[in-house]
């Protein structure tokens, strides 16, 4: 493929595997659908480190660049599936970026027993998976007797997951479904300053269904952990008398010896009560999340090790009050989270200029499509301005460009945000920026 590769080893930066070199989209001609009349075709990827007999352990660096419309309705029968099926524990994937995966299983496409696990990035993972994200959605409905399926990774038996995020949609349903925003089920290894905002559920299962935020089951080892990580998304399961929905991690599997510190759910959009406890994980207020812009308070402790070298990375960034933090390796969570940028693109004045046009920044990620191509739709932009930063009133009539509005005197000491809807069949989403 042209836009893979590895410089010569005659250059003195080779890599030990595959790189981007540029954004890549299944959707090559731009209609919304992943089908036959894409060239090449790829309405039904095969992943990589597939079947898992031949894992992927090399090196995949993402460069920050995005892979669009991964689409998966079969291959179920591999029992590993997403961009890449199995990651050896040699394996390293780094600043891969997928946008508007769309993993959607019928049951008849699934294995009528054993484990299966799927993720949007990685099915099976044991090597490391670092300043990577996911949105869109990952849907199953399984005959297998465990299934076991995350938003990025479906199931983390060992290795590192550091720095990473999705927002990705997570629906299964199946004898006993295990569902997590970020991880499904992690076995071994640490996860470190992540965090994942999509809706998770899972439904049927006989014995127990477990959803969690941000994983949907943890083992009772010690060598597993999470730290500095939060989730958001709404969660629900339904199932046998053992089922849990948790904010965070459900511990229906563990016993004993695991760790999670300085981690957090949103008891407000995940729906789910803080335990009482003192304990990490800790289920907070929106408020809580939102109204500290450093190192401090509840992420006094978030100034973690990422990339395994001695010193901590500084990878959250907390921007103003009434933003969730985000991580700095990748402009791309500007879609999750939003961003305005006052005047030029790339600066960000503290207070709205007359005559100067706000706009909203998106870097990387999706472009706005007009409703009825398929696939997700990118309302137009909408302006609001708020004296105290809470009530929002009616949009603001704009002129210009969708994502452009022009500030006028009554902007200026107040809050203006900019908002889209993004609507699909199976996620609704909004994207928020504000500035002051």
């Amino acid at each position: 493929m042209s836009d893979m590769g590895c410089p010569s080893a005659t250059t003195g930066n080779a890599c030990r595997g595959y790189e981007l070199r540029a954004d890549l989209d299944f959707d090559t001609d731009g209609d919304g659908d992943v089908d036959s009349s894409d060239s090449p075709s790829f309405p039904n990827w095969r992943p990589l480190g597939a079947p898992f007999t031949a894992p992927y352990r090399s090196e995949f660096k993402g460069n920050n660049y995005t892979i669009s419309n991964l689409t998966m309705t079969g291959n179920a029968a591999l029992y590993r599936l997403g961009l890449f099926g199995t990651l050896h524990s040699d394996g390293l994937i780094t600043g891969v970026g997928l946008v508007d995966a769309n993993i959607n299983i019928p049951a008849a496409a699934t294995p009528s027993g054993g484990t299966a696990r799927v993720g949007a990035l990685v099915g099976y993972k044991e090597g490391t998976v670092r300043s990577s994200y996911s949105t869109g959605s990952v849907s199953v409905a399984s005959r297998t007797l465990i299934f076991q399926l995350g938003g990025l990774v479906g199931t983390n038996q060992s290795g590192t997951i550091a720095a990473s995020w999705s927002s990705a949609a997570v629906s299964l349903s199946g004898t006993n479904p295990v569902a997590g925003g970020l991880v499904g089920f992690l076995n071994n290894g640490p996860v470190i300053a992540s965090y994942a905002s999509g809706p998770v559920s899972a439904s049927g299962g006989t014995t127990a269904a477990f959803a969690g935020g941000l994983m949907g089951g943890i083992q009772n080892l010690s060598t597993a952990s999470v730290s500095s990580s939060y989730a958001l998304g709404a969660v629900s399961a339904s199932g046998g008398s053992g089922t849990v929905a948790a904010g965070l991690l459900s511990e229906g599997y563990a016993t004993d010896a695991f760790s999670v510190s300085d981690s957090y759910w949103d008891v407000g959009t995940t729906g789910i009560a803080d335990d009482a406890d003192s304990a990490s994980p800790e289920g907070v207020s929106t408020s809580d999340l939102q109204s500290i812009t450093s190192y401090t308070g509840i992420f006094a402790n978030w100034n973690a090790n990422v990339n395994g070298v001695a010193g901590n990375d500084d990878p959250w960034e907390f921007g103003q009050a009434m933003q969730y933090p985000r991580l700095k390796f990748d402009s791309m969570n500007q879609v999750a989270q939003g961003s305005l940028v006052m005047g030029t693109p790339g600066t960000n004045n503290d207070n709205p200029v007359v005559g100067q046009v706000a706009r909203v920044c998106l870097l990387a990620g999706p472009t706005q499509r007009a409703a009825g191509t398929g696939g997700a739709t990118y309302q137009p932009w909408q302006w609001y301005r708020s004296t105290d930063g809470a009530s929002w009133g009616s949009p603001i009539t704009k002129t210009g460009p969708t994502y452009d509005y022009m500030p006028v005197a009554g902007d200026v000491g107040n809050y203006l945000r900019a908002c889209v809807d993004v609507v699909s069949s199976a996620n609704a989403d909004r994207v928020l920026g504000d500035d002051r």
